[in-house]
Order: C-alpha cells, then structure tokens, then sequence
C-alpha cells in the first residue's frame, strides 16, 4: 500500500481522508499521518480518520520515513511551499486544486517532480465521474460530430461571511483569484478535457457583491484550437446560487451535464436520452454534501501510478490546463483585450 501523509484537516482533507480508509480495505493505500497548524485539531483528525501519528508542523510530517507520498489540502498559497518541500524530500505528492496561484509555481513543480522522479497529481476528481467520462467516451468516438460550442456555468453563491470568517479567502496574494480559481475550476477543466485546448479568450471580470479583493464575477468566450467555441461564466454572487452546468455541443449531437447529472445526451440518428430532477447535491451551497467516490477513483489512479512508476490521470500538466485559462482570463479581464494561449505570465 502507498502510505500518505496529509497536511490540513478542512473540507477538502476530510474528502482525501475518506476516501484512504475506502482504499486502505483494498490494499491500495492508507494514511498513516495527519499535520495541522493546531496541534489538538491535528490529533482529532488523525484520531477519526485511522492515522497513527499527527504532527503540528509540516516538517515533522516530512521527517517521518514511513510517509511515501504527501497530500496537500492547505489554502492555495501554501500549495507551491508544500509540494516543492515535499518533492525535494523524495515523496510522490497529491495537491488539491488549485495546484498553485500561478503559472510560475505550477511551472516549477512539474520540474522539479520529472526530475526527482515522483509521481504530482492534481485532486480534479470529477475526471472520473462515470457521467463525464460517458460523455468523454461519446466525444471520443466523434458520436457528437465536430465540436463547435462548450459552455462551462458555475452560479454560486457565498455570503460575505464566508469571506470574512477567512484568513486567506478573498485575497490575491493568498487565494490567487476568487470565483474562476476556488470554485469553478473544476468545472473548466472539464470544458478543456471535452473541447481541447482553447487558443484565445476574451474576459470581463470584477467583484459585485462582496467585499474582497478578488472577482465573484466573470465570463469569457473562448476559442478553441479546433475552431469551436465556448463560454465560462463563473460566480459566487447569484444568490441563491444554482446547479452548475456543462454542455457540449456537436454537429451531430448534444450532451447536458447539471448539478452532477446527465440531463441530455442525444446524436443524430439515436434516442435522447433525458434525466429528470439532480442527485438532490447542493454542492452549490454545501461542498461538503459531495459524495466521495469520484475522490475514491483519483487517489486509486495516483497511488497505482506512484506505485508502479508511472504518471496519474490528473498529473501536473494536466492540472496546469485549467490554471493557465483561469490566469489567462485574469490578464484579459485586467488588459481589457484578447488574450493568446499558450499563455505566459510576465
């Protein structure tokens, strides 16, 4: 088994932690260690979880030889910090998203991991959401026809306190964005992982309802290398906050993906096939009522490629896609102008 290491006890550790003890009955991997800014959280954690040690400092987790790989859920800006020390210690290491605040770090960790030769992957678990990989499977095949339109919608909702009760949230240096980079990342690197890699976008962004440094707002059309089309829209100001959407347009067919359910799936010449209601996940509004299976799939994926030398699904370059749009839609929205991609921040 892949013996893990966990730095943070939030939402997003908890989802990693749940998903070591499904794995630990498989025989895949396990967590045997917790690190936490606060000691006694630290050990609650590990205590609830199954670990065996706990640490109040980063680097005692590092220090201990029985950690193979380290899983970072800290707020974004600790990212970078953490994976290098980690890389450079010899351990293969799974960052939440966003994987950093910038191109630069991003950049940086995918070189030093190729040249330690440790595994880096991304958590960007809903790649292995069985609804979107039919989708994938269908787009694959051409069953969709040329590709011409993809829409990525991400209408949340968060109050100010949300913000407020934050030391990092809300703040360029720490969060590294707001809407686009913590809450409808996910959704853009699925528009990428459909449609490909987009050429040019053009991006209006700005805070609307909240007080904080960062946008709640902001919307881009996007034109794909393939000639295709596309619009993300991204917010954490549209009260009440709404299912987030992803469509997929062809010349053939059409595939709907909202609140996490396929509400259409047609082609030329087959049924439609059409769901009513969502999964009743208003993860919209409660990210922690999101089950963990998908989280289940991603560190499978990681600990068997750690394992047999191999790279994860979601390595670094691959987490690195949905970052260089987001930044990139940053500079459009700042330049008041178009910007190319590949994207290169100055």
């Amino acid at each position: 088994m892949l013996r893990f290491g966990l730095v943070g006890t939030g939402v997003g550790a908890d989802f990693i932690a749940r998903a070591l003890q499904v794995l630990r009955g498989e025989g895949v991997a396990e967590l045997v260690a917790v690190a936490g800014r606060r000691g006694a959280k630290a050990e609650e954690f590990a205590r609830k979880h199954g670990a065996r040690r706990w640490y109040a400092s980063f680097d005692q987790l590092l220090a201990d030889p029985e950690v193979e790989a380290v899983a970072i859920s800290t707020p974004h800006y600790l990212h970078f910090p953490q994976a290098v020390a980690a890389i450079e210690a010899g351990k293969h290491v799974l960052v939440d998203k966003p994987m950093a605040v910038s191109l630069r770090e991003a950049d940086e960790m995918v070189r030093r991991a190729e040249r330690r030769g440790v595994a880096l992957g991304v958590v960007l678990e809903y790649r292995f959401d069985p609804v979107v990989e039919r989708v994938k499977g269908c787009v694959d095949r051409g069953e969709l026809g040329r590709l011409i339109l993809g829409e990525a919608v991400v209408e949340w909702f968060r109050t100010q306190e949300y913000y407020a009760g934050s030391d990092w949230r809300g703040r360029w240096a720490t969060e590294g964005g707001g809407a686009l980079i913590n809450q409808a990342i996910h959704t853009v690197d699925l528009l990428l992982w459909l449609m490909g890699d987009v050429e040019e976008l053009w991006a209006y962004a700005g805070t609307y309802a909240h007080d904080i440094e960062v946008e709640d707002l902001a919307v881009a059309a996007l034109r794909f290398r393939s000639g295709a089309l596309g619009v993300v829209q991204a917010s954490t100001a549209t009260y009440p906050g709404f299912p987030t959407r992803l469509e997929v347009h062809g010349t053939e067919g059409a595939a709907v993906i909202e609140g996490g359910a396929l509400k259409l799936l047609v082609t030329r010449g087959g049924a439609a096939e059409r769901a009513e209601g969502l999964r009743g996940l208003e993860s919209w509004a409660r990210p922690e009522a999101v089950p963990i299976e998908n989280h289940v799939r991603l560190l499978r994926d990681f600990a068997l490629a750690a394992r047999g030398g191999g790279r994860p699904r979601v390595d670094g370059r691959e987490g690195r896609r949905s970052l260089e749009v987001i930044r990139a839609i940053y500079a459009s929205s700042r330049l008041r102008q178009p910007v190319r991609l590949p994207f290169a921040e100055v």
